[in-house]
């Protein structure tokens, strides 16, 4: 389930060559600040007198959701004590416009009168991070006859109904009563017990490794308190025979890691990038068939046009230049005998399009050249873009793939998704149509970290999924709210792993990358 990111924002206002309306004296100016949707004021600043370049001292304080285009509407005004006040002009802007700008500073013209106005966002600091913990055993029992016990542990988090939620699953160390594990989690503090250090979240469970069924070793259950406490160290029990003695867990490292904010991110210079990925399969029926997915209208644009439109119209107010990488799979290009699973929407040699008219006319006349195939890969596309996304520095690529149907290369995409944790790169699934998507869930790390055909776990969840038909009534908005909602904390997330990288935000210009593969999808 996504999580929308909600961070408090205060808005600083200050204003330049404002019209003067007073005949002996200078304009008396104020703002207010509203919602331009609903028409709600939010605030509005003190009178400042007889001054046509005020900065305001009043902060007027907002919700800010990078998951929903905001778009607010200032007034400005010369105060008469009257009540009847001049109108000193308007403007618009968008949240997602003021936070992507370095510094998160916003300079606007006044329409209809003089003057311009500057716009300063400054995020109120909330304390967010992880704790790393690296787990050792001590004198765990030996479940084995003939050799030591092959111990590995489960870390899971007990919701508030009583379920689990994984968090993490160790490597296996052989023939050992005293393991020390050398994989070191990260628990997210705030996600974890929202605040309340006190109450017991974590279960810790440990299983000896065989080869038809693993033996349960016991288990413990512990508040984020109890496990950050200096010495730490918890006794392995069996609910049911709470008087056996299975060893002992303890910590051998525990370090607070804090979480870079989205926000700060943004204001240091960090660009976000959307690429696009379409379904060209045959389940999508050909697209002059009027039931096609593909089927295109000039009025009622399709599933996946409608997807474009929906992302784009939120991410491209991060994104400095709006060039955007295309790609499609799954079909045969003219000329070619053989599925491609990865190619250029353009079907040229640079996959990047300006502008979203642009990349809508693209796919259009893309989808009448094609010849719709199959199977359903995504790994060579994911490979491909996250790839590209770790040869740009200072940009962070959100890839949006839409698919009407199951996918094909399972394995290979868990794979490749595991791989890519370490990029600056999040994956968007959009399921159009109407199809069984019930295996995409697994991709979307909601119950647990994505562990990869060789053993390795997943360190961040990077994808979030969604079907198309449960946004029918509204499309646009809800849609991309549903898809985004996870993107803040995704990428402090990156960040937090890759501290390196962030101090590189300076040299974001260019879009990423993106590594070409052949016509028949090999590298």
């Amino acid at each position: 389930m996504a999580i929308a990111c909600v961070s408090r924002v205060q808005l600083v206002f200050s204003a330049k060559d404002l019209a003067d309306e007073d005949v002996l004296s200078k304009s008396d100016p104020f703002l207010i600040l509203r919602d331009s949707a609903t028409k709600r004021e939010l605030g509005r600043t003190e009178v400042i007198k007889d001054n046509l370049n005020p900065v305001w001292k009043t902060f007027i304080p907002v919700d800010y959701k990078f998951e929903t285009k905001q778009t607010f509407h200032v007034s400005l005004w010369d105060h008469d004590g009257g009540g009847n006040h001049d109108a000193l002009g308007s403007f618009e802007f968008t949240m997602g416009k003021l936070m992507s700008t370095r510094g998160s500073t916003l300079t606007l013209p006044v329409v209809n009168k003089r003057g311009s106005v500057t716009i300063v966002g400054l995020p109120q600091g909330q304390l967010k991070g992880s704790a790393q913990l690296q787990f050792r055993g001590r004198q765990l029992k030996n479940m084995d006859t003939f050799s030591k016990s092959d111990p590995f542990y489960y870390l899971d988090r007990i919701l508030p109904n009583g379920q689990l939620q994984r968090l993490y699953q160790s490597e296996v160390i052989d023939d050992n009563l005293d393991p020390l594990w050398k994989s070191q989690p990260f628990i997210d503090i705030q996600t974890i017990c929202s605040g309340n250090l006190q109450a017991k979240v974590l279960r810790f469970t440990c299983f000896d490794e065989d080869l038809t069924s693993n033996d349960y070793m016991g288990e413990f259950e512990c508040s984020l308190e109890e496990l950050l406490a200096p010495n730490a160290e918890f006794r392995l029990v069996d609910p049911k025979k709470p008087k056996e003695f299975y060893g002992y867990i303890l910590l051998s490292q525990k370090n607070f890691v804090k979480e870079p904010d989205f926000l700060e991110l943004l204001k240091a210079g960090l660009q976000l990038n959307i690429a696009f990925s379409v379904d060209f399969t045959g389940s999508n029926l050909e697209a002059k068939n009027p039931k096609s997915l593909h089927f295109y209208h000039p009025t009622q644009p399709n599933q996946y046009i409608q997807s474009m439109l929906a992302v784009s119209e939120v991410v491209q107010e991060y994104d400095s230049d709006r060039q955007f990488p295309c790609f499609g799979f799954g079909a045969m290009l003219p000329g070619s005998k053989e599925a491609n699973h990865f190619f250029h929407l353009n079907l040229g040699p640079n996959p990047y399009i300006s502008g979203m008219q642009a990349v809508i006319d693209t796919y259009v006349q893309t989808v009448q050249q094609i010849r719709f195939y199959g199977p359903t890969n995504f790994a060579p596309t994911i490979q491909n873009v996250s790839n590209g996304a770790r040869q740009a520095p200072g940009v962070y690529t959100i890839l949006l793939i839409m698919t009407d149907g199951e996918i094909t290369d399972m394995t290979d995409t868990i794979d490749a998704i595991v791989q890519a944790d370490d990029a600056p790169f999040s994956i968007l699934i959009v399921g159009v149509g109407f199809a069984d998507f019930s295996s995409m869930e697994q991709l979307d790390c909601d119950n647990g970290a994505l562990k990869a055909s060789n053993g390795r776990v997943s360190r961040r969840d990077i994808v979030q999924f969604v079907p198309m038909r449960d946004f029918s009534n509204r499309p646009g908005p809800d849609l991309a709210a549903a898809l985004l909602a996870e993107i803040p904390t995704q990428v402090s997330k990156w960040a937090m792993m890759n501290p390196e990288a962030v101090k590189q935000f300076g040299a974001a210009s260019a879009p990423p990358a993106v590594v070409t593969q052949s016509a028949n999808g090999s590298a």
